[in-house]
């Protein structure tokens, strides 16, 4: 016999984790949490709002969190709309300061907490089919244990964009944009211009992040369109770093950076379930929607929901998804309203784009670039 469970949590990302630690506060008796990797994948690094301190209050890990000594982020500084810089500080945000974090080892932190709070975690187990009964999922996963059936009260997909568990019950991806992402991380001279601030710049194919990590180490990401990437070839390290070094603020604050080793590119595309939740299972996190790199919402976003899921599942309101579509066209509307602020490449294909409203286009749940 297979096991059984309260909750199934399919995906051990911040959503997932977020979710599991919150359904163990709140009196759970039975979470489990399958990962279908090892945790090893590596991860960009980030920046983390002083907001998602509110969040980690909830979950009863803020002060674990503040002694991991993640980095302080004061604020950013953005090239965009103009050729100088602008400044946008936390210095008197009244949660404080943000964080330069290095996403490995806060995912590593956070599957460490749902283990401490209770949930069962489970790594290599890949999750197969998923069958609805009048009472219960049954899931279908394949891991050390072999093939196995598991019966869960209800199912969380906190699997990412691939929504694994809504593709498996028909959902689809409605896409709004072609936006991919090739990310390096790079050493960087400590005595450098990149301070405690992150840094965006504008260009005519999009635009460059970057941020320090650690003394020596910063995570610089070009954000552009999947066929201007094929185009300039960003996605080859050779071609990504003679973009960086022709930008003109990113290149300053990096100095004598070397080239990176490896890129990692990964779709950053707005996107959305056409349904999101039923009876006994709902997507959270980037499996339900998700939002453009530019908004930096990706991991307090997904906190977010999955703490939300966990109230709604204990108050017996499990498909409680009232406000996606809304949500989703007010972060549209927003994006939008961001990237109509640069005007400085009015012909430019990335830019106009972004000028016009795009075609929603429903996916074929393809995951590459």
């Amino acid at each position: 016999m297979g096991a059984r469970c309260d909750v199934a949590v399919i995906g051990a990302g911040p959503a997932g984790c977020a979710a599991a630690i919150a359904l163990k506060r709140l009196g759970v008796a039975s979470v489990l949490l399958l990962e279908a990797g090892d945790g090893a994948r590596p991860r960009f690094g980030e920046s983390l709002p002083p907001d998602i301190r509110l969040i980690l209050a909830q979950l009863g890990l803020a002060e674990a969190f503040a002694a991991l000594g993640f980095d302080p982020c004061v604020g950013a500084a953005s090239s965009w709309g103009e050729d100088g810089l602008g400044y946008n500080d936390f210095l008197f945000n009244p949660h404080g300061l943000g964080w330069h974090i290095d996403r490995a080892r806060f995912d590593a932190f956070l599957r460490d907490a749902a283990v401490a709070a209770g949930a069962e975690l489970r790594f290599d187990t890949v999750f197969d089919s998923v069958v609805m009964t009048g009472d219960a999922a049954r899931l279908r996963v394949r891991g050390e244990r072999g093939d196995e059936t598991i019966t869960a009260g209800f199912v969380l997909d906190a699997t990412g964009r691939a929504a694994r568990v809504a593709r498996a019950l028909g959902a689809e991806r409605i896409e709004s944009d072609r936006l991919v992402c090739a990310a390096a991380l790079i050493r960087i001279d400590p005595d450098g211009l990149l301070g405690q601030r992150s840094l965006l710049e504008a260009v005519d194919y999009g635009w460059w992040y970057a941020a320090r990590l650690s003394p020596d180490e910063a995570i610089v990401v070009v954000s552009t369109d999947a066929d201007l990437l094929r185009a300039r070839r960003l996605h080859r390290s050779d071609a990504w770093y003679g973009h960086l070094a022709a930008t003109r603020h990113v290149a300053a604050a990096l100095g004598t950076a070397a080239p990176p080793s490896q890129l990692m590119v990964r779709q950053a595309r707005s996107s959305r379930l056409s349904r999101a939740a039923d009876q006994r299972w709902r997507a959270i996190g980037d499996a339900a929607s998700v939002y453009d790199p530019i908004m930096a919402q990706g991991v307090t976003k997904a906190m977010i929901e999955g703490l939300a899921a966990a109230r709604d599942i204990v108050r017996h309101m499990p498909d409680a998804e009232e406000g996606l579509d809304a949500r989703f066209a007010d972060y549209l509307s927003l994006r939008d309203y961001f990237y109509g602020q640069e005007g400085r490449w009015p012909d430019a294909p990335f830019w106009t784009r972004r000028r016009r409203p795009q075609p929603a286009v429903r996916t074929l749940w393809e995951v590459s670039a």
